[in-house]
């Protein structure tokens, strides 16, 4: 986490906890998308739980990103 936060030119203070240190690379990750929100793993879960149920039974072999809408991962 440290090495990225130094990657991207974060500024932070060795005196922040682990998880104030991880919200600010989550939340510069989170800016980089469409919706600039951070992806939580509750939202990966509700992407397989949606899989899982009766209303994907009439899908196949798709992709489902859950990413927040990161263009430099759109198909092209």
């Amino acid at each position: 986490m440290i090495q990225s936060l130094e990657k991207y030119k974060i500024t932070f203070s060795e005196n922040e906890s682990t998880e104030e240190l991880r919200d600010k690379l989550a939340d510069f990750y989170a800016q980089r998308t469409l919706t600039k929100r951070p992806i939580l793993p509750e939202d990966c879960a509700n992407a397989i739980v949606w899989l899982l149920s009766e209303q994907s039974a009439r899908t196949t072999g798709h992709v489902i990103p859950v990413d927040g809408g990161l263009p430099e991962a759109f198909l092209r």
